[in-house]
């Protein structure tokens, strides 16, 4: 069996590793094929569906709603009181905003919102180039239409091929995700069914214990105390609570990577890397469940080929079998 030489151009046998006639090492070429095979770039699919832009989505209405407040907050210090009859000044100002905050950031080298920047998502136009402002605006306008349609306009998403909104048909726009080299680091991610499983284990745990000390608490007879002291004592029973739930879950991970519902289902919380997360790192995770919640984001377990959240992907942490 022969082969040509990519140098001289000449036919050689097929088991030479180096050119007779130019001294080709054909090292060189079989390492480039070697680089192109290791580095396959994966998608769960082109497009991105409707639970990675539901969950942006949302992130973005909550990142859109918090400015939204301090906006109201100088209105009411320095213009005009707000008030119920006058809350309406909240939707004026939100409405512009959120179109002018999407429109702006999809035009940046991120092509999309703070959301989709996080999940991996962009927006491009119909040769997958980035897009202009203009129909970034009229893309992002246009989902006042997806509103009028009570949402059908939102989950024309969920469609293949394309999956476009209805949004992005008017103004001729995509939603991709980004691609994303191989993970050739072998993890068994840990299914979302554990994950909340192991949850509400721990949460029933920390109750049962708070409910326990604060019986103990309760029992203690405190007749001979001064007001000041039993105030004191009723005062510090609830911050010694507020203590353990907000340390049970970055204080148990931290140290071995599991909390006692995480044990049990033997699963537990590691770095990207696979070593155990840092307190810092698991407090991050423990306060950023509430963005979990708001954007509906322990969907992405459904989706995202590490199983992670937006609590995980902001932290870089993955949750493993054991």
């Amino acid at each position: 069996m022969q082969k040509g030489c990519p140098k001289c151009g000449r036919m050689i046998n097929g088991n030479l590793k180096v050119c007779p006639y130019c001294n080709y090492n054909f090292k060189e070429i079989d390492g480039f094929f070697k680089r192109i095979s290791d580095e396959k770039f994966v998608q769960d699919e082109k497009y991105a569906g409707l639970i990675k832009r539901l969950v942006a989505g949302l992130f973005d209405i909550f990142v859109t709603f918090v400015f939204t407040y301090f906006i109201l907050i100088i209105i009411d210090h320095y213009i005009i009181k707000i008030t119920l009859d006058n809350l309406y000044y909240g939707i004026l100002i939100f409405l512009p905003l959120y179109i002018l905050y999407n429109s702006i950031c999809e035009r940046t080298k991120w092509q999309g919102s703070l959301g989709k920047y996080i999940l991996g998502i962009i927006v491009t136009d119909e040769y997958e180039n980035p897009e202009t402002f203009p129909k970034a605006l009229v893309r992002n306008i246009a989902k006042i239409v997806n509103v009028l349609t009570l949402g059908i306009g939102f989950v024309l998403s969920a469609f293949p091929p394309q999956k476009q909104a209805l949004n992005d048909k008017l103004a001729h726009t995509y939603v991709l995700n980004k691609l994303v080299m191989k993970d050739n680091n072998k993890q068994f991610y840990s299914n979302p069914i554990k994950r909340l499983t192991a949850f509400v284990i721990d949460i029933l745990l920390i109750s049962l214990i708070c409910y326990a000390f604060l019986w103990l608490v309760n029992i203690i007879d405190l007749k001979n105390l001064s007001l000041q002291t039993k105030e004191m004592i009723e005062s510090a029973k609830y911050i010694v609570c507020v203590v353990i739930i907000l340390f049970y879950f970055p204080f148990a991970e931290s140290h071995s990577g599991m909390t006692f519902g995480k044990s049990l289902l033997k699963i537990k919380v590691v770095k990207s890397d696979g070593n155990i997360a840092g307190f810092i790192t698991c407090l991050a995770r423990e306060l950023l469940l509430v963005i979990d919640f708001l954007t509906l984001s322990f969907l992405l377990t459904l989706v995202t080929p590490k199983k992670q959240t937006i609590k995980d992907i902001l932290t870089r942490t993955i949750v493993i079998d054991r």
